[in-house]
């Protein structure tokens, strides 16, 4: 109990979301890249799904810029408005997984058909058959490589799955999490709307 009345709980997923917003910008550009290096982002597809992504990641510093204005003083302390913070969480535990997948998707095969070590460019026969196959029409294959390899650290290794589960679920599972956000919610002024709309008119005959 003392860990969610005093500011504790708080001051730890709050830093938890400054980590993740840092992580959704570099993913956010990685997404890009990929999209340059693979000689599609003029396409409008690719464009729209960028600017998904775009929205998403502003979504997320938005979140952690409304619990900032939003926040109260505790004592000699501020402390990020509660009510944010785990709406943010409950958001997040959603849309990390599709950020990921959206990742996925616009690298295609890329992440797959690649070297298996850097010291294969060392081998000269290797080396003549990887600077064919990982041609791009943005970057030279060194360039692609080291780009896609990145890429699968970020979002298909076992670093990368352990990460995905992690934003998942370091805030505990989603019905604890929307618990949260449901017991900090001002219902009363939610509700408040609906009554005072209702209230300005009267059924005929009741």
């Amino acid at each position: 109990m003392q860990f969610h009345d005093a500011p504790t709980h708080v001051y730890q997923n709050y830093q938890a979301q400054i980590r993740l917003m840092v992580k959704m910008r570099f993913l956010l550009g990685l997404a890009r890249k990929i999209a340059k290096v693979n000689g599609i982002l003029a396409f409008a597809q690719v464009v729209e799904t960028l600017g998904l992504l775009a929205a998403q990641v502003s979504m997320v510093e938005g979140m952690v810029h409304g619990m900032e204005t939003a926040g109260t003083q505790w004592g000699a302390y501020f402390v990020p408005n509660r009510r944010m913070l785990y709406a943010a969480l409950v958001l997040t535990q959603q849309l990390y997984p599709q950020v990921i997948h959206t990742i996925r998707e616009l690298a295609g095969s890329g992440m797959i058909m690649l070297p298996s070590s850097v010291a294969d460019f060392a081998n000269a026969d290797i080396a003549a058959y990887i600077r064919k196959t990982q041609q791009s029409p943005a970057v030279h294959a060194e360039e692609r490589v080291k780009l896609f390899k990145l890429a699968w650290d970020a979002v298909g290794s076992e670093f990368a799955s352990r990460h995905t589960q992690y934003e998942m679920f370091y805030a505990s599972t989603t019905f604890v999490t929307r618990g949260h956000a449901f017991r900090t919610c001002d219902w009363p002024a939610a509700t408040g709307l609906v009554d005072a709309f209702m209230q300005r008119y009267d059924l005929p005959g009741v």
